[in-house]
């Protein structure tokens, strides 16, 4: 009977993962190398027709800030020091793809001092945007030199995510979510399930969904 509490937890958080397909049974055995920098520089006039981009993000704690204004079709860098976390880039049929993967696209445990730090510049025929994150802590910095009716779709397992929206944005942030709590920090507006911020700057659509954790929807 001593070890009850742990079955307990085991079957609640196998069930919680279960929920979603980006998540499987946590793995160990990840260790940190010096920091690393991938550098992110495709050429507009090679991928012109690119409307999309996606992003996939390794689990652990990352922080992800999106900008506009990118002469090329995207510029930016990745810094990271698990060297499993090398990214990859690929272009097709319109979609620009950055990804972390992990060896059979399982879930290992971040080291102590993970680094994994994206800064990315998208340029203006770059108006969906993809995010995936399938468990940990991720911010989502968003700039407000993005272009006007960018819409960004972001899929998180079990994770806390933080978005930051800057102020004097129009963004409306719809939300669908799992046993998660959700907290605002600054002038939201809430009408049901979508959470919107006023303002003569940009209008955003944003998509949420998540499993379980934590959202935290911050404007100023």
């Amino acid at each position: 009977m001593r070890y009850q509490p742990l079955r307990v937890l085991a079957a609640l958080t196998l069930a919680a993962l279960a929920c979603n397909p980006l998540v499987t049974v946590p793995l160990g055995g990840l260790t940190t190398i010096p920091t690393e920098t991938f550098s992110i520089s495709p050429a507009l006039p090679e991928a012109a027709a690119a409307t999309e981009v996606a992003l996939t993000l390794a689990p652990g704690t990352a922080t992800l800030t999106l900008a506009g204004g990118a002469e090329g079709l995207a510029h930016g860098t990745i810094n990271y020091n698990v060297a499993e976390w090398q990214p990859s880039l690929a272009l097709d049929q319109g979609r620009l793809r950055i990804e972390q993967r992990l060896p059979d696209h399982t879930l290992a445990s971040a080291p102590a001092g993970a680094l994994n730090q994206w800064d990315l510049s998208l340029s203006e025929p770059l108006r969906q945007v993809q995010v995936a994150f399938p468990a940990g802590d991720l911010t989502l910095r968003l700039a407000d030199s993005l272009s006007e009716g960018v819409a960004i779709s972001v899929t998180v397992g079990a994770a806390n995510l933080r978005l930051e929206i800057p102020a004097g944005v129009a963004a409306e942030v719809g939300v669908q979510r799992g046993p998660s709590r959700l907290v605002t920090e600054g002038a939201w507006t809430t009408d049901g399930g979508r959470y919107t911020t006023a303002g003569p700057g940009p209008a955003w659509m944003i998509d949420i969904q998540m499993g379980v954790g934590q959202l935290t929807l911050a404007s100023p």
